[in-house]
């Protein structure tokens, strides 16, 4: 191309350079033949010079193109792949947060039906405790009340008889008898 335009710009000025602009587009049969001559002899030149690495260059940029766009698809499938890795693993770790909640309530639920049996058994046992210690004490003050009961029968008596009565021999038979009427206003 370019020694096509050498070529024509020698030979117009050959031919004179004085002639206007509208000659150039004069036909002239033998500047045509020796034009295509020039462009057939320049070609194979031009073809592994200029139109060789431009055809090159842009199979290499087409390679790229598709080699890049080879690669955002590989890419794509792995961001996937991670996405449903990483949703997989949130889903796993919710469902074990949840079981370990599950489980939490489950062990509180248990550890306070322990304690409320244990507070139970626990009152229980000192409602045990408070009814044998009463138990005790009515017994205690129910022996003390029978040993007033014959000390002031002993007494009431000998003073009804103003007499000593013999403490010893009377006391048992005075015991008796409040044993025997205390056993039959409990019965």
């Amino acid at each position: 191309m370019i020694s096509s335009t050498t070529t024509l710009v020698a030979t117009l000025l050959s031919e004179g350079g004085d002639r206007p602009l509208g000659s150039l587009l004069d036909y002239a049969p033998g500047m045509v033949i020796w034009t295509l001559i020039a462009f057939f002899l320049a070609l194979p030149v031009m073809w592994k010079f200029v139109y060789g690495p431009i055809t090159k260059a842009l199979e290499d940029r087409d390679r790229k193109v598709e080699d890049s766009i080879a690669a955002a698809e590989v890419a794509q499938k792995q961001a996937e792949a991670q996405m449903a890795q990483a949703k997989a693993e949130l889903d796993a770790a919710q469902a074990n947060a949840k079981r370990m909640v599950e489980e939490a309530m489950a062990r509180a639920e248990r550890q306070a039906a322990e304690a409320v049996r244990a507070a139970d058994e626990k009152a229980k046992a000192e409602l045990q405790k408070a009814r044998e210690t009463i138990a005790a004490e009515k017994r205690q003050a129910l022996q003390e009340i029978r040993q007033e009961v014959v000390h002031l029968t002993i007494a009431a008596t000998g003073q009804l008889l103003q007499q000593k009565i013999d403490d010893q021999q009377n006391r048992q038979l005075v015991e008796k008898f409040v044993a025997d009427a205390g056993s039959r206003s409990h019965g």
